[in-house]
């Protein structure tokens, strides 16, 4: 017979809540999908064919649905177990079933409950990559970078192990490790960052970038970030400028004027600035146009004077004759944070989120006075 769940494109999904009946809850919205929908005043019923039946629940115990699972609760316990009828025994969730599971609480944003399958599915398939993958976007959705690098660890010493696609369906190690390594080792850079090391940051982003079809632009703009990060900004320059040359954008126009103002090249940076304030995105093109004024005004007032940078941390101090009395101080918007993780490779839920990255490092200037021996 042919697949009752192949439906083509627009398929109708429904989540129950939990707050419904543990009947409705343990259809998992099987019952519910429909496509297209159908009017209630054109069709009242629907007649399921005698011989369509067996293979019906055939199909329906493959996906964990049975009378056992959903007829669980006190009446249904009394009603399929009389003395006539011996106490049935559930069968347990595949790992493919857990994996699903977690699929669907990690797509609604029910994290908790995404972990709690995908690590069944861990504990049922612990020589395969797939169950860390998934456990590494989860917790980085939850914040838990530590844990989601771990995840991830253990994932990318896994990707010589065959997959499982079903129970009875094994993808060989050599397609696995070649779809699932540039991201595994890009999300892997992005929890690392996001718990601010960016050294080991740097690394996977290294690797990632290695790798054939990863995503070219945003693994040189995190790089970027954690290199800023560092404080190695002529690197960190490079990555952006490099990222730019695959796509540009405001955001990397505003982190290489930061780069440039942060080593005193103030007439470069304002080209950088004054060229994103006409791209996307809005949001960082009009950071960028606040920065380049910021820039111009500090460029008129050293304009005819000698002047010195010297850079504490993230704030630059440009030391110069015509700055007395109150030092002037100019804010400049930070980089915009890191290009988020993306899908794991060979699994069937979407990637996720994950970690965002953070805002970036705002930089302060300051005019200060002059030293006394110039004075």
């Amino acid at each position: 017979m042919d697949d009752p769940f192949d439906l083509g494109q627009a398929v109708v999904y429904y989540e129950p809540d939990r707050s419904l009946g543990a009947r409705i809850v343990a259809q998992q919205s099987v019952f519910v999908i429909c496509n297209p929908q159908i009017p209630n005043q054109y069709v009242k019923s629907v007649v399921v064919p005698k011989e369509s039946k067996e293979p019906l629940r055939a199909y329906l115990t493959q996906l964990g649905l049975s009378q056992t699972a959903l007829f669980g609760d006190i009446p249904g316990l009394a009603a399929a177990n009389t003395t006539r009828v011996g106490l049935h025994r559930m069968d347990l969730l595949t790992p493919e079933q857990q994996r699903d599971l977690g699929n669907r609480a990690y797509q609604l944003g029910r994290y908790d409950d995404a972990l709690a399958a995908y690590e069944a599915y861990e504990a049922k398939r612990p020589d395969t990559a797939q169950p860390y993958c998934l456990k590494g976007d989860t917790l980085a959705a939850l914040g838990r970078f530590n844990e989601a690098d771990q995840a991830y660890t253990r994932a990318i010493a896994n990707l010589d192990q065959p997959a499982f696609l079903d129970k009875n369906l094994q993808v060989n190690p050599g397609p696995i490790r070649n779809m699932m390594s540039p991201a595994l080792y890009y999300n892997r850079g992005n929890v690392r960052a996001a718990a601010g090391d960016h050294h080991g940051a740097v690394a996977d982003f290294d690797i990632a970038f290695q790798h054939d079809g990863g995503p070219k632009r945003d693994i040189l703009k995190n790089r970027g970030n954690s290199r800023f990060a560092l404080e190695t900004f002529a690197e960190a320059h490079r990555d952006f400028e490099a990222a730019s040359l695959e796509r540009e954008g405001s955001d990397l126009a505003l982190a290489m004027g930061n780069c440039k103002v942060m080593t005193g090249e103030f007439e470069e940076a304002l080209q950088r600035y004054a060229n994103g304030s006409s791209l996307e995105p809005e949001e960082m093109a009009a950071n960028c146009k606040e920065s380049a004024e910021r820039v111009r005004r500090i460029l008129e007032m050293l304009r005819g004077h000698d002047f010195q940078v010297r850079r504490e941390g993230f704030v630059v101090f440009v030391e110069t004759t015509c700055a007395r009395g109150r030092p002037i101080d100019f804010s400049l918007a930070g980089n915009q944070g890191n290009t988020g993780n993306i899908p794991s490779g060979f699994v069937t839920a979407r990637g996720g989120d994950g970690y965002t990255g953070t805002k970036g490092i705002a930089v302060r200037f300051a005019l200060a006075k002059s030293r006394p021996e110039e004075a």
